[in-house]
C-alpha cells in the first residue's frame, strides 16, 4: 500500500493526474484469501464505505477524503493514532507522512512489517491546520473506531499519544505512562507515544522503538496465555 501511494505521488510530481477514490481502494495485501466473502469482511467494506461519505461533523467541509483504517484485517494488535495529516488527508491512507515512517522504522526494529497490523486514527478527517480533533469530532467518530475494534477483534491495542489515551482511557501525563499494559472492558491496551514526538524530540526515538519492542514481547505473552 504504500508503495502504490508513494508511485501516486511520483506521478502528481510530473503533473499527471491522480485521482484516488477512496472506495475503489481495496482491503491490504495482508488480508487472507476470502476474507472479503466472509461475513467480517462485508462488515470491514461496508463500515469503510459508510466512513467515505460521512457528514456527521464539520470536518467533511475540509476534507480532501475520509481516512480508513488499513493494514491486516486479521492481526493480533491495532494500532490507533490521533487523525490524518496532510499526506494521510491527500492519498486516503494513515500514517504515510514523516510520523508514518517513523512508524514504519519502529515496526521494522521489532521485526515486524506494516501489513503485520491494523492502523487507523480515532477520528477519520482531517482536522483544518493538523489541530488536535474536538471533542465533538471525536465522538461522532466513536462508532466508526468502536466498529472497527470490533470487526478486527485485536489482542492487544496500541494507543499512539495523548489523544487516543485521553479519549479511550481518560489518560494524561504519557511520559509518565508510556510502556504500560492497561486493561478496560475486557481488552488490553498499551500505551506510547506518537511518532510525529519523536520527528521534535529525537530524545525519545529510541523510547518509542523500544516501547514498540515491548509491545511485541507483550503480545508474544498474551498468545502463550491463550
Amino acid at each position: 500500500m504504500v508503495t502504490e501511494v508513494r508511485r501516486q505521488g511520483y506521478l502528481k510530481a510530473m503533473e499527471i493526474d491522480v485521482y484516488m477514490l477512496r472506495r475503489e481502494r481495496q482491503p491490504p495485501e495482508s488480508h487472507n484469501e476470502g476474507y472479503a466473502e466472509s461475513g467480517q469482511g462485508k462488515g470491514w467494506e461496508a463500515l469503510r464505505d459508510t466512513v467515505a461519505v460521512c457528514t456527521r461533523c464539520a470536518l467533511h467541509q475540509t476534507r480532501t477524503q475520509t481516512v480508513f483504517g488499513v493494514g491486516n484485517p486479521s492481526a493480533d494488535w491495532m494500532i490507533i493514532g490521533e487523525a490524518p495529516g496532510q499526506e494521510e488527508d491527500r492519498y486516503g491512507e494513515p500514517f504515510i507522512g514523516r510520523a508514518g515512517k517513523k512508524l514504519d522504522d519502529a515496526l521494522e526494529n521489532a521485526g515486524l512489517a506494516r501489513n503485520n497490523v491494523y492502523i487507523t486514527n480515532i477520528v477519520k478527517c482531517r482536522p483544518p491546520n493538523n489541530r488536535v480533533p474536538n471533542d465533538t469530532e471525536k465522538s461522532m467518530c466513536n462508532n466508526y473506531l468502536e466498529d472497527e475494534l470490533k470487526i478486527i477483534s485485536p489482542k492487544i491495542i496500541c494507543l499512539l499519544g495523548n489523544t487516543p489515551f485521553y479519549s479511550i482511557l481518560g489518560g494524561k501525563e504519557i511520559t509518565k505512562n508510556h510502556g504500560k499494559i492497561i486493561t478496560k472492558d475486557n481488552r488490553v491496551y498499551f500505551v506510547t507515544f506518537h511518532p510525529a514526538a519523536t520527528i521534535y524530540n529525537q530524545k525519545l526515538e529510541e523510547v518509542f522503538k523500544n516501547d514498540i519492542k515491548k509491545l511485541v514481547n507483550e503480545l508474544q505473552k498474551i498468545k502463550h496465555q491463550n
